[in-house]
């Protein structure tokens, strides 16, 4: 029963959650006093609401996930727990995450209510009307890096806001992109809105987003240090793979990252690169 609980909260997800961390990463102040003491509190309280939000969709969505071969084991859609069980869990998660949210900063605690806001109606109408879907998907990951520079007062860059949405963008097509694979002809059956999305279409979109992210990024590497645009063979790369994945149903970012080594790898890299480069002389 407790193993059937932790599902619920799907805390393999959280990790979508370091995108908190994304601008006092980049901008080399990742270790300051300030940062290091908020990182904590500013993770779990995101990480409850994103849970919470979690919960909502499962138990809005717990027919149609009866009827798809891996959502069928989700803990409400399979009877582990019940719909009013899950409600009370989503409370007693969210109660303490606005809570927190609001003591550590007023604008953290607005993106936060923002990020609920979007998801609550993704879950109850925008996840089925095409192309909404997918920037409501893609703006969960943009407001994370709002959300943390707010709670960090760190300036979001604007190339680091284009590259994070384009990005954003493309893991949203990609997730799409790996439903209609993984469902076939019975896609439209468990999302309405997959009935309007053909495999040309969303390869186009990935096609045009990753483009988009790749010179965004590329800027912002000149904006911030001249060193760090030599990583962008590695984020090419990490890309083409990912657009590889998705087409073969592991399009979520978080399935992408746990099941693909060699994306799991890149993106290690990446960080690892981007670590020497920013902190090394620290």
């Amino acid at each position: 029963m407790i193993g059937a609980y932790i599902r619920l909260l799907r805390p393999r997800h959280w990790v979508k959650n370091l995108f908190l961390f994304a601008a006092p990463f980049f901008g080399g102040t990742l270790f300051r006093e300030d940062i290091l003491l908020l990182a904590f509190p500013v993770f779990l309280s995101f990480s409850l609401c994103a849970s919470s939000v979690y919960i909502i969709n499962d138990i809005l969505d717990r027919e149609k996930d009866r009827h798809h071969p891996k959502k069928r084991q989700r803990p409400v859609a399979s009877g582990a727990i019940s719909p009013r069980k899950a409600l009370s869990v989503m409370l007693f998660l969210l109660i303490p995450s606005l809570y927190l949210s609001l003591m550590i900063e007023k604008g953290f605690f607005l993106y936060i209510v923002l990020y609920l806001l979007i998801q609550m109606a993704y879950s109850i109408r925008f996840k089925n009307i095409a192309i909404l879907d997918i920037f409501c998907i893609a703006a969960g990951f943009v407001i994370r890096v709002l959300a943390g520079g707010e709670a960090f007062n760190i300036r979001v860059s604007p190339w680091l806001f284009s590259t994070m949405f384009m990005i954003s963008l493309v893991l949203a097509s990609g997730k799409r992109l790996s439903e209609t694979e993984e469902l076939k002809e019975n896609a439209s059956l468990h999302r309405e809105s997959l009935f309007y999305y053909s495999k040309g279409l969303l390869k186009s979109m990935l096609i045009i987003s990753s483009s988009a992210s790749l010179i965004s990024y590329a800027l912002y590497t000149i904006e911030q240090s001249s060193g760090l645009v030599y990583t962008l063979p590695v984020v090419t790369f990490g890309l083409f793979r990912y657009l590889l994945v998705s087409e073969k149903g592991l399009g979520d970012a978080t399935e992408a990252m746990l099941r693909d080594r060699p994306l799991a790898f890149t993106v290690m890299l990446w960080i690892a690169v981007v670590w020497f480069l920013r902190y090394s002389s620290v």
